[in-house]
């Protein structure tokens, strides 16, 4: 690793200025210098552009650059990568954030490593009226540096079949930074030169990257930060709103020509996790001469696990028909109609519910209400999930019990009597 190389931010964006404003902030408070920030705009109608080049004027490491109108998500992220520079690339969404010395942790962890990719536990931020009424911070408790080997992490993703709650998935969008390198390498497999071959390319890189090497690096201590806001795409397909719909129906419109996997029916683009989870799979090992490997994956487990997220009541009741029908076809073409069948007769849907709202913990993360902490956007809640990994880091507990034991040797030693005061004649006389 030579000794600054560069470190590119893309940011593809659309409509999305009142979130972007604040992405931009926690790009440009970093302070390593050999570093751009690309924002490819897919032809807004909102203050994108001023938003972009208003921070380009106060830091030169901002650039806007855009593909057109409309290209769409998979085509604009695959814009912004043909701009990046030999070095290091991670995406973010243009609600995400980066955390304070957060590329300067991402540098140091692959010089110390020696490895071209690493991940990590990003935190999430859910601005007001997204997931819940007010903020809200979850905040994983995970510690320490290791390395993975990549044939684990696709093993466990062909049995789990669950991309979005992997905390070690390489993906370079948002929880991880990848190597040019093995980006070129991943174009150089695909028949039309691209590196996001999925309508989502989050998870799909992590994947496809994997594959490349036999392992990688991880962080326990994030070096950036998942956004939810009102615009994310997962949000508005869920909700039930009209707005919503508009919004998700335009985003199935632009992937129509982009089916899932030929071993899915290929189908329509789903949002359930277990179906994105296997077209990643499915799509990365046609990829000629890619390395990964994974056990084969079991399509009866494949349609429970669907079911079961639309079984969770948090999908408008609209949108079940679309998703049933789905997995129904990917059950009919492999064999397994009347299996789906009784698994749909047997399968209770819960109620629809609220998300989780307040303050809340379990044995991996914490949620914290943004109204409590007063955390308001992306940027106050990078410095407080820094702030807060600093504070329960192992180092930083030592150094709490170092200075418990200081405190109370201090106390001790200004309890413990001395000599008299000079007596009065003395100082009366003086």
């Amino acid at each position: 690793m030579e000794k600054n190389p560069r470190f590119t931010v893309i940011i593809p964006a659309k409509n999305r200025a009142t979130y972007l404003f604040h992405t931009l902030r926690t790009c440009s408070m970093q302070e390593y210098e050999n570093l751009e920030i690309i924002v490819s705009d897919d032809g807004s109608t909102d203050d994108t552009r001023e938003v972009v080049e208003s921070a380009g004027r106060r830091d030169g490491r901002v650039r806007y650059i855009s593909p057109g109108l409309g290209v769409g998500m998979r085509d604009n992220f695959e814009f912004a990568l043909n701009q990046v520079k030999p070095g290091y690339v991670i995406a973010l969404g243009a609600d995400d954030g980066l955390l304070p010395r957060g590329i300067q942790g991402m540098h140091d962890l692959l010089k110390e490593t020696g490895k071209d990719l690493a991940a990590w536990p990003a935190p999430t931020f859910s601005y007001a009226n997204s997931r819940t009424i007010d903020s809200q911070l979850v905040l994983f408790r995970k510690s320490g540096r290791k390395i993975i080997r990549s044939a684990d992490f696709l093993k466990r993703q062909a049995e789990a079949l669950d991309y979005l709650d992997d905390i070690e998935s390489p993906m370079s969008y948002v929880k991880g930074v990848a190597s040019t390198v093995l980006i070129d390498r991943v174009r150089s497999r695909s028949l039309d030169g691209r590196f996001y071959a999925c309508p989502t390319p989050d998870g799909y890189s992590g994947i496809v990257l994997a594959g490349e090497v036999e392992d990688y690096a991880f962080s326990g201590e994030p070096f950036s930060i998942y956004g939810i806001s009102p615009t994310s795409q997962g949000m508005n397909y869920q909700a039930g709103t009209s707005e919503a719909t508009i919004i998700s129906e335009a985003f199935f419109r632009a992937v129509s020509n982009a089916p899932m996997h030929a071993r899915l029916a290929s189908q329509p683009y789903s949002p359930l996790i277990a179906l994105m989870t296997a077209d990643y799979i499915f799509t990365a090992s046609d990829l000629p001469g890619w390395p990964g490997r994974f056990p084969p994956i079991d399509f009866q487990h494949l349609l429970t696990r669907g079911l079961n997220e639309l079984s969770h009541g948090l999908y408008a009741k609209e949108r079940l028909v679309r998703e049933l029908k789905i997995l129904g076809s990917i059950a009919d073409a492999n064999g397994l109609t009347e299996f789906f069948r009784q698994k749909v007769k047997t399968t209770n849907r819960f109620l629809e519910k609220d998300r989780f709202a307040g303050n809340g913990i379990s044995p991996n993360f914490f949620v914290l209400s943004g109204a409590d902490i007063g955390v308001s956007n992306i940027v106050d809640a990078a410095y407080f999930a820094h702030f807060a990994h600093s504070m329960f880091s192992r180092p930083m507990i030592a150094t709490a019990a170092d200075a418990i034991r200081n405190s109370i040797s201090y106390w001790l030693r200004s309890r413990v009597k001395g000599e008299a005061f000079p007596d009065e004649s003395v100082w009366r006389k003086n």
